[in-house]
């Protein structure tokens, strides 16, 4: 009978977390193993995939790192592609560009690719932020859309307004970057956009204009909101 009621109060506790809650838990197999599932952060979520340049920008924003492919200059691999993980902005929270920017060291593969060839791709997906899990997407569904701009990366002067916008930016986002090692000669890049594919829904990879993109009026306020909520928690906690 214990065995019984311990069984059905289970289910009933699994049960009553459901994914699009706030804050939910899974049970993993015993009562000691109660895990914290990371929440869909995003409280609008994404647009309506029809619009294109929203769609595009919205991705971006709101994602914390990307793949980037370059052509190596490994020796044993020299002119392959080679892709990488590195974080990334498009601004602040608050203000979204649509231009990606990057915190890189020399010492990294691809600040080394670039500098040779500074030609690149740059990949972010609608995974990233829990979106597609939570609505049982597979990341390669069309319906998980993935981003992927294509151009040259070229370093921010250091210094200038844009310099100073970007490294605020990427650190509000990534404050972990304020104690990277100083002797690594850190420096921040920016994609200067060519052409800008999608795939969104069904139907084959959609092509954005590169000026629509970039005067889309979008401050990406989803972001700001979703750190404002996660401060307001922390400091209650």
């Amino acid at each position: 009978m214990w065995k019984l009621l311990f069984i059905s109060l289970t289910i009933m506790y699994i049960g009553e977390c459901s994914p699009h809650d706030k804050h939910h838990t899974r049970w993993t197999g015993t009562t000691n193993d109660i895990i914290t599932l990371k929440p869909h952060h995003k409280m609008h979520g994404p647009p309506d995939h029809k619009k294109l340049v929203a769609m595009a920008r919205y991705v971006l924003h709101n994602v914390d790192w990307a793949s980037i492919a370059s052509i190596s200059v490994l020796p044993a691999i020299e002119g392959f592609p080679f892709s990488n993980v590195k974080s990334v902005v498009d601004g602040s929270m608050a203000n979204s560009t649509g231009i990606p920017y990057f915190y890189m060291s020399p010492l990294d593969f691809t600040a080394r690719d670039l500098a040779k060839n500074s030609r690149s791709t740059v990949l972010v997906s609608l995974e990233e932020t829990r979106y597609c899990e939570n609505q049982n997407f597979d990341p390669e569904d069309p319906r998980c859309t993935r981003l992927m701009l294509s151009g040259k990366m070229k370093k921010v002067k250091e210094g200038t307004p844009e310099y100073v916008f970007a490294k605020a930016a990427l650190f509000e986002r990534h404050p972990a970057m304020a104690n990277f090692p100083p002797d690594h000669n850190w420096f921040i890049a920016k994609m200067k956009i060519a052409q800008i594919a999608m795939v969104d829904w069904f139907g084959g990879a959609k092509y954005v204009p590169v000026k629509d993109y970039l005067a889309y009026n979008y401050t990406g306020n989803e972001m700001l909101d979703y750190h404002n909520r996660l401060h307001y928690n922390l400091d209650k906690a």
